[in-house]
């Protein structure tokens, strides 16, 4: 087991600076944390910042982060989550694979909703800006976990509150999920987990998908979505 990560003070205050500042955390931390509570003890949110992420865990008893933003354990932003994971005693759980603006390959996919059904509660995921990845795997989880029906949890990718925007390149995640329910279509039994397994080709999704360019510009310049 890693010893339990502590910064030196100085490293804390560089880090918070370029998460502040070059992370863009100034936006989430004085206007929108975009932080939601999707059903009882599963929340949503973008990056936090510690002071973020060690109230809401002392307020909802938070015993794991699910950190989509897949970052080396270099980086600022990780490191300040860790040094708070292991303060509280919360498990930093780190996931790779997912993007804003792509879509996962089949078996990172798989992995991903095998781990979705066995995160502890109370849990917190979240992405950069709590729009796009947090969104998508949120409607994973209602889907899957609470057993929503797919045009309920897709709720999950919206413009309003969680910022999504789906006709700029961030809508191929709805693409995913609406190329899904056109298979229910024509078989209503099909689950998710068949569909991926058996349907999912990942290359033909992102060539068939067209966005409303004029919009890119809000997620690539604007909004800095990874």
């Amino acid at each position: 087991m890693n010893s339990p990560l502590r910064l030196l003070p100085e490293e804390r205050r560089r880090y918070r600076r370029h998460q502040f500042w070059t992370d863009h955390g100034i936006f989430r931390e004085c206007f929108y944390a975009n932080f939601h509570e999707m059903v009882p003890g599963v929340f949503r949110s973008a990056q936090p910042s510690p002071r973020q992420l060690k109230r809401w865990q002392q307020h909802h008893g938070l015993k794991a982060v699910l950190n989509l933003r897949a970052p080396a354990p270099h980086e600022p932003h990780y490191r300040l989550e860790q040094e708070v994971c292991d303060a509280t005693g919360m498990q930093h759980i780190v996931l790779h694979g997912f993007g804003s603006r792509d879509l996962p390959e089949k078996e990172r996919l798989l992995q991903a909703m095998e781990l979705l059904t066995e995160l502890p509660r109370p849990f917190l995921l979240h992405c950069k800006s709590g729009a796009d990845r947090a969104g998508f795997m949120s409607v994973l989880y209602m889907h899957l976990v609470m057993e929503q029906p797919m045009e309920i949890a897709q709720r999950q990718l919206r413009l309003w509150p969680f910022g999504h925007i789906r006709h700029a390149n961030t809508g191929i995640l709805d693409w995913f999920f609406s190329s899904y329910r056109q298979a229910l279509g024509n078989e209503p039994d099909l689950t998710l987990r068949q569909w991926i397994e058996r349907d999912y080709d990942r290359l033909a999704l992102l060539k068939s998908f067209r966005p409303w360019y004029r919009l890119d510009w809000l997620t690539d310049r604007l909004l800095h979505r990874e």
